[in-house]
């Protein structure tokens, strides 16, 4: 199977989350956000997070990567919220999408939403296209938002809004974006046209249409032009 099918084929699980980071930065005591005074017994698992919270002057990397250990690790949604909120709120903005992330854990999608676009990462744009997708249900959205993290050159919103279009039965555009991905690093004319052909089993005719449309629709970083 090719890296593309492997790809296509687990978008509808693809989640981008920001992982740890390692060089502290800026200081905070715990006290500051009425956190508990006893370090939680499930951090004594991991002698990172041991480290992490011991440090008497808690540092906003500290409490992201608190966060990024309940989040993955712990899978302690409401926590992870606390200390990705006290990152936030110290200056860390990587933790707005990581906020987004643990929001749509928690079934809070107005909240989701909200940390996405504050956010505004190429991954959280992306991850608020497959929101609206798998649970708002509202694809014009979806649209809106891959697009504009296709105008970033976001592969992966690429590829995810190709899936949507052809899941809706429009295969020219489907075919329009995902011909773009010629023009990107591991991703061949062979591979990209065997996955229209046999994969998604659109016809020669129309890919040749989705050819000449993504020659001139807007919002494209990156356009195929070597022909069929």
């Amino acid at each position: 199977m090719t890296k593309l099918i492997k790809i296509l084929a687990i978008l509808s699980l693809l989640i981008f989350v920001t992982g740890c980071e390692e060089k502290p930065i800026g200081k905070i005591t715990k006290d500051t956000y009425n956190l508990k005074s006893e370090m939680d017994p499930r951090l004594k698992a991991y002698p990172e997070a041991v480290e992490w919270y011991e440090n008497s002057d808690m540092d906003k990397v500290s409490a992201f990567n608190l966060g990024v250990l309940y989040h993955t690790k712990i899978k302690d949604y409401e926590e992870a919220k606390n200390w990705y909120l006290i990152a936030y709120k110290m200056g860390y903005k990587k933790a707005a999408n990581n906020l987004g992330i643990v929001f749509e854990y928690l079934a809070n999608y107005n909240e989701a939403v909200k940390w996405y676009l504050k956010s505004n990462s190429v991954d959280s744009l992306s991850n608020l296209g497959l929101l609206y997708i798998q649970k708002l249900k509202n694809y014009s959205n979806a649209i809106k938002y891959y697009k504009l993290a296709i105008q970033r050159e976001s592969i992966e919103a690429t590829k995810s809004i190709a899936t949507l279009y052809n899941e809706l039965g429009d295969n020219i555009k489907a075919s329009a974006y995902l011909l773009t991905l010629i023009e990107y690093p591991n991703y061949t004319k062979e591979e990209v046209l065997n996955y229209l052909r046999n994969d998604l089993k659109i016809d020669n005719e129309t890919i040749k249409k989705g050819y000449e449309l993504q020659l001139t629709m807007p919002g494209l970083p990156r356009r195929y032009k070597g022909g069929i």
